[in-house]
Formats: C-alpha cells, sequence, structure tokens
C-alpha cells in the first residue's frame, strides 16, 4: 500500500498538533500543581509558626543610656555654740552666792519704792469754812491733841478746809473720829492722796491727852 506524500504530511501535520496540545495541558497541569503545592506550603509555614511569631525588633526600640546618679555629702550639722560661762559651774566655795543676787533685787524694789511718795488712803475733814481764824484754831488743837497726825490746810476761795492724818485704812481714822468729834461733831473721813512715811507715823490706836 502506497501511501500518497500528500496524505503522510497531513497525517505528520495532525500528530504534531495533537502532540503540542498534549504538552500545553501537561504544561497546563504541572503550572497548576506549582502553584498548589507552593499554596499548600505557605499555609504550613504559616499555620506552624503562628503559634511562635518571631521578629527582630532591636532596629526600633528606643535606647536609653545609663547614668549613674552622683551622691552630693551633706556637711555634717553641727551642734551650735554654747556659750562658755553657761558650762561654768556655780561657785559653791561662796555660801553668800544666792543672797547677794537676792539682795541686789530688793535695792532695785527698794530704790523704786522710794520714788513712790504718795498713795491712796483716808484723811478726816474737821473744818470747811469762811474764817482763816477758825482754819487756824482747828490746825493748833490737833497739833496739841494728835501730834502723831498732821493738819493740811487747803484754800480755794472763799472757803477753808482743814484736813488731819494719813491714814492707810479706813479703820484706823475711824478709831481717831470718835475722838475728834468731841470738838468738831461735823468732821468726817474722806478718801484723799497720803505720805506713806507719814501713814507709817500713825499710831493704830489713838489716844486722847
Amino acid at each position: 500500500m502506497v501511501i500518497h506524500p500528500i496524505l503522510f504530511k497531513f497525517v505528520g501535520s495532525v500528530t504534531t498538533i495533537q502532540d503540542m496540545k498534549l504538552k500545553k495541558k501537561f504544561l497546563w497541569a504541572l503550572h497548576l500543581g506549582i502553584i498548589i503545592i507552593s499554596g499548600c506550603s505557605k499555609k504550613s509555614a504559616v499555620s506552624s509558626s503562628g503559634s511562635e511569631y518571631r521578629e527582630d525588633l532591636s532596629q526600633v526600640r528606643p535606647r536609653y543610656e545609663y547614668v549613674e546618679p552622683t551622691v552630693v555629702n551633706r556637711p555634717a550639722a553641727t551642734a551650735p555654740a554654747r556659750n562658755s560661762s553657761a558650762n561654768k559651774p556655780v561657785d559653791v566655795d561662796k555660801p553668800l552666792y544666792v543672797n547677794k543676787k537676792l539682795e541686789t533685787v530688793l535695792d532695785t524694789l527698794a530704790k523704786q519704792n522710794k520714788s513712790i511718795r504718795y498713795i491712796n488712803g483716808f484723811r478726816i475733814q474737821i473744818y470747811v469754812g469762811n474764817v482763816r481764824q477758825e482754819a487756824d484754831n482747828a490746825k493748833s488743837y490737833i497739833y496739841q491733841s494728835f501730834p502723831d497726825l498732821n493738819p493740811y490746810v487747803s484754800y480755794s476761795q472763799p472757803t477753808y478746809r482743814v484736813k488731819v492724818g494719813d491714814f492707810m485704812y479706813r479703820s484706823d481714822a475711824e478709831q481717831y473720829l470718835d475722838l475728834i468729834r468731841e470738838q468738831y461733831s461735823s468732821a468726817v473721813i474722806l478718801a484723799d492722796r497720803v505720805d506713806i512715811k507719814r501713814s507709817l507715823l500713825v499710831s493704830p490706836t489713838a489716844d486722847s491727852n
């Protein structure tokens, strides 16, 4: 059997076309398989590394330089200087040490008291009138009958007033009042400023002559 050359070329071309189709199908199947395999490998890699995620973050972490703190040594507190005289013991060899200090204080008080001459007290007023002779008579009566009492005559025109005594306490003045009223019945006790020294010379009990 003799095949015509033209038919041989046609059959050959058909075979070639089928081979090309098979090659294309094979390539497509190979390519698809590679895609599937690569996808499965990525999934397995993700699933295997999902529980342990590791990433180098050292490049983005902030860095701090440690500076060691310096310790400042404060000066030790010094005790205040004490007066050396305060530490000196009292001279116990002087038995009158305290007495001398007390005497100094008393002397100071005595000087202050000497400057005080008058205090609030009482006097007996025995005469009030316009006649000078009667005022002089009342003054003479006190000198004679009560020498420890001092008479005081004041004049405010046209009135004379005669007061006697320097009493620190009203009770002392009352003792003399009863005796003076025997001569001057209108005598009364009045509050007044009295001389301290003279008040000390007044006898607490009055005796008539």
